[in-house]
């Protein structure tokens, strides 16, 4: 079978010329796997010269018209021949595969959304919405969380049925509606659970407990295949806001950098310290360089102009102070329309395989761990009205 691409941005035709069945249909496959990993959510297969489709093949077909509606886009075939229509009308597959002209849609009002390193498009969810901080401190006695759909949490957490069950085991957390994921430090395994279900609560040793809606949606694509830097998007929203944000990021990683704690942080003696950095190598474990390049990445947290009060945070680039936390996940598409965050966060953590999760750093120099950064993304932002010690 020759396989010819054209990808454009959002947008792809493909010229099938052969036989689509056992021996090709992996390839195919795999074809338009890179396309939506490059971005394309609508993608039209001509298939005029298709001679030939098997049961196999109206099974990947299916599978990708799927994937994509999931996503908001569509996969489409166009001009087929008269043995592969043959087959989609016996089959009855005319309405899920066949290209029709679509008629006029009247969208929400959207601008643009640009920042160094990556353009897009934004769109006000709803004008009122903020977000409130409190910030949890480090306790003797680890208080019970249970998240709920306007709720993150960043921060040291294990899960467990009664706080003996988490002395010793806490790690770095991220939690968004009830979605909640943890790197226990007893485990190389992050583990997760539904909070939402009822079931055993998180036990928090310390962080971030951020509640309210989502101001503003964006989805932005990087200028170059290296990603943009979180920092650059973070840098937007605050510039957009004029102060301080609650933010989601969610999309295709181009590496994220980190820490975790490789001791509990309920077994730390004495407060971390930057200047001692034997305490700090027995404490934390990091990435070392970017990582998970080419996974989903769900990023999480609040950041703020340098110097303001927020209280839990730390210096994270120029001018800007965070506490973020960083999940990787196998690669999911993720729709460029304005679905609630709470939807994919729990795609991305509960359904999705998770490789990591670290509290993202940003070390730009020469030799340094490196700068998280992504590819292509959601953004979910709020300003915060309050913030509680």
């Amino acid at each position: 079978m020759r396989i010819e691409v054209h990808h454009q941005g959002r947008s792809a035709r493909v010229v099938v010329d052969g036989r689509l069945d056992a021996a090709w249909t992996d390839t195919f496959a795999a074809r338009m796997d890179e396309l939506v990993r490059a971005g394309a959510d609508t993608i039209v297969v001509d298939a005029a010269g298709l001679s030939f489709l098997s049961s196999l093949g109206i099974r990947c077909l299916i599978t990708m018209a799927q994937r994509l509606r999931a996503v908001g886009g569509s996969f489409r075939l166009s001009e087929p021949s008269d043995p592969v229509r043959q087959v989609i009308d016996l089959a009855r597959l005319g309405p899920i595969l066949l290209l029709v002209q679509p008629g006029p849609t009247a969208g929400a009002a959207t601008s643009r959304f640009i920042g160094q390193g990556f353009s897009g498009e934004r769109r006000t969810l709803d004008e009122r919405a903020v977000a409130r901080l409190e910030s949890i401190e480090p306790s003797t006695a680890p208080h019970a969380w249970r998240g709920s759909a306007s709720t993150i949490f960043v921060g040291h957490a294990a899960l467990g049925s009664a706080a003996t069950d988490a002395a010793g085991r806490f790690g770095e957390c991220l939690a968004i509606a009830g979605a909640l994921a943890v790197q226990p430090t007893d485990s190389p395994e992050p583990d997760f659970m539904d909070q939402g279900s009822g079931s055993m609560p998180a036990w928090i040793h310390s962080g971030l407990d951020v509640s309210g809606g989502m101001r503003h949606f964006a989805h932005l694509d990087a200028e170059h295949d290296t990603g943009v830097p979180v920092a650059s998007i973070l840098r937007a929203c605050i510039d957009a806001e004029q102060g301080a944000v609650a933010i989601v990021i969610a999309g295709l990683s181009a590496g994220l950098t980190g820490a975790g704690a490789r001791v509990s942080p309920d077994r730390w003696t004495t407060p971390l310290s930057a200047s001692d950095p034997e305490v700090v190598r027995r404490r934390l474990r990091f990435t070392g360089e970017p990582s998970w390049a080419g996974e989903s990445a769900l990023i999480a947290g609040i950041a703020s102009p340098a110097g303001t009060t927020v209280g839990g945070l730390a210096p994270f680039s120029t001018g800007i102070d965070a506490h973020l936390h960083g999940l990787a996940c196998a690669f999911r598409a993720l729709p460029r329309s304005a679905t609630p965050v709470a939807t994919v966060a729990r795609q991305l953590i509960l359904e999705q395989p998770i490789r990591g999760i670290v509290h993202l750093v940003d070390d730009p120099r020469d030799g340094g761990a490196g700068r998280s950064a992504m590819r292509r993304a959601c953004v979910w932002w709020s300003p915060v009205a309050e913030s509680k010690r």
